[in-house]
């Protein structure tokens, strides 16, 4: 419970942060990843299942930080089904000092907290998740950039212990 608490209101204070900072660059951008996700049946035997993702991401960013609000969605081949709606707070480690061709590299890490829904044959679970990322931006165009990343995410749903995503987003800059 303390953990759900620090990680709030670390989620909080980087969101009003962000309100001052970030009057440079808004994005749009569309994910696809590969998320593995281990859960627990009935019966407390650990399951894993691994299946394509797709989601849509919303935000802002700056020279040192990025902030967006992505939703997601994963079917699994037995049926499950795993939607999500998250808010990421992501630091950019560095910029690349080699500018050519307009392609800028920036690593990023940073957290994100929100929320998970579980679906099967016969339960429907909600609940909070949250975790930790990692990545690195191509910036290749002024208006386009790349992303390709790792997710790790921790949840309080019953039925769902843990996922983990490798993401590749394409984001559009206004």
């Amino acid at each position: 419970m303390f953990s759900k608490i620090v990680l709030a209101t670390v989620a909080t204070i980087s969101l009003t942060h962000a309100v001052d900072d970030f009057s440079s660059e808004r994005l749009l951008g569309i994910e696809v990843g590969y998320t593995t996700v281990n859960s627990s049946n009935a019966i407390g035997q650990n399951i894993s299942n691994s299946n394509p993702e797709l989601g849509l991401r919303l935000g802002a960013q700056n020279k040192e930080w990025r902030t967006t609000v992505h939703a997601s969605f994963m079917s699994a081949k037995n049926g499950t089904k795993y939607q999500k709606a998250m808010i990421d707070f992501d630091r950019f480690v560095w910029a690349s000092l080699y500018k050519t061709d307009s392609i800028v590299f920036k690593p990023y890490l940073g957290g994100h907290v929100g929320w998970v829904h579980y679906t099967d044959d016969f339960t429907s679970a909600n609940g909070l998740a949250y975790g930790g990322q990692m990545g690195l931006t191509l910036n290749v165009l002024n208006q386009v950039d790349f992303d390709f990343g790792y997710r790790y995410t921790l949840t309080d749903v019953s039925k769902v212990n843990d996922m983990s995503s490798f993401v590749f987003s394409a984001n559009y800059l206004y």
